[in-house]
């Protein structure tokens, strides 16, 4: 079994780590397969890769070339399946195609409320686009998967007629590099609440509330400092990022905060370590690594009260009312005036790793799933 991945799409965040996660895991595993990826993205030199220069494209002429020239290339490698691992696949492809879909915000009517409405005209636009080519491609793959139960119930509720070809094989982590074994800090050893949220920068993020929350935590006479791994000009820069941008940016004058940037995937797990707390407020996810990361180094996780994140976490993370900084600032107190409850909080998470989110076991799933689609 052949397998050629279109990873085109990846750059940074969740499916960034995954591509490579995935290629190494092959790699390791002898598995006979070949990458697309871009020609700006950086693949361990002992895989089998394609560089394209697609993803420079505007979104009419990407398209074009998937359908046109990716095809051509999916034939030239003489592969036995295709494995569309970023939402967009091949309209009646040449091979048997397992299509990843992992953008549920397009589909979540929480986030389509509460931030579409803060797109230009041409973002709404390019969404709505987005969403379509996503169903086209949906409609055409053999096999669809999903990281979570909450994505797959979004596809169906958009198109009922595809129940039956989604499968959920949830993201794992490797607990060998995010261990709780690794030497931790005591609850704020040095009287400082240590707060991380880690995630690449989008509005629907949200890490202007828990600045607003740490604010109102050193107010209280509760010294908080809060690191997030984004970049301040980043921010600036996006459309709908106004509100964050000014909250962040108040935050670091008042040195309660620090920005550390895009982190090294394998600069982690000491990030981690080094915190008291993570915080996840986001309003929309299709799985969210850095839950599972937390959950595996054995950190208390506060996160939004959005279904995905009562679906990955379940017991091992106390919730906040999603737009409220009041919300999270009545968790946090909660948190830190109660040691036992920190401690079940990390034992739930250690469990719920070891029982769901093993990233060796995500990939065995994912060649049976191909295996069987072949089989078919």
């Amino acid at each position: 079994m052949k397998i050629i991945i279109n990873a085109i799409s990846a750059k940074k965040g969740g499916i960034a780590t995954y591509t490579k996660n995935l290629a190494h895991s092959f790699s390791r595993m002898k598995v006979s397969s070949v990458f697309a990826v871009s020609n700006e993205f950086e693949l361990d030199s002992d895989v089998e890769k394609v560089v394209v220069k697609a993803n420079r494209m505007d979104s009419f002429r990407r398209v074009l070339w998937e359908q046109v020239l990716w095809r051509k290339i999916i034939k030239n490698h003489k592969a036995d399946i295709l494995y569309s691992s970023a939402n967009f696949g091949l309209l009646s492809p040449p091979v048997p195609q397992v299509l990843l879909l992992r953008e549920g915000g397009l589909f979540d009517p929480f986030y389509l409320t509460n931030i579409g409405s803060l797109m230009s005209s041409r973002g709404i636009f390019e969404r709505m686009a987005r969403r379509y080519l996503m169903m086209a491609s949906a409609r055409s793959a053999d096999l669809i998967l999903t990281p979570s139960k909450t994505m797959r119930d979004q596809i169906i509720s958009w198109d009922n007629s595809l129940k039956n070809r989604i499968d959920v094989n949830y993201y794992g982590t490797n607990t060998k590099m995010f261990t709780a074994k690794l030497a931790k800090r005591q609850w704020r050893e040095d009287q400082v609440l240590k707060i991380l949220y880690i995630s690449a920068y989008y509005p629907h993020k949200q890490p202007g509330l828990i600045a607003e929350a740490v604010k109102e935590l050193n107010l209280l006479g509760i010294p908080s400092h809060l690191t997030l791994t984004m970049d301040i000009n980043v921010i600036k820069k996006t459309t709908g990022g106004e509100k964050d941008f000014f909250l962040l940016n108040k935050a670091i004058q008042q040195g309660q905060l620090t920005m550390v940037g895009n982190a090294a995937y394998s600069d982690l797990p000491d990030i981690y370590m080094n915190h008291d707390l993570f915080v996840f407020p986001s309003i929309s996810e299709t799985f969210g690594h850095p839950l599972a990361e937390a959950m595996s180094m054995g950190i208390p996780i506060i996160a939004s009260d959005r279904p995905i994140h009562k679906e990955i976490c379940g017991d091992a993370a106390l919730y906040f009312s999603a737009l409220r900084p009041s919300s999270l600032l009545e968790k946090i107190q909660l948190i830190d005036k109660n040691e036992a409850l920190r401690k079940s909080l990390i034992r739930s998470g250690l469990e719920n790793v070891n029982k769901k989110y093993i990233w060796d076991a995500h990939v065995d799933r994912l060649l049976d799933s191909f295996k069987e689609v072949l089989q078919k």
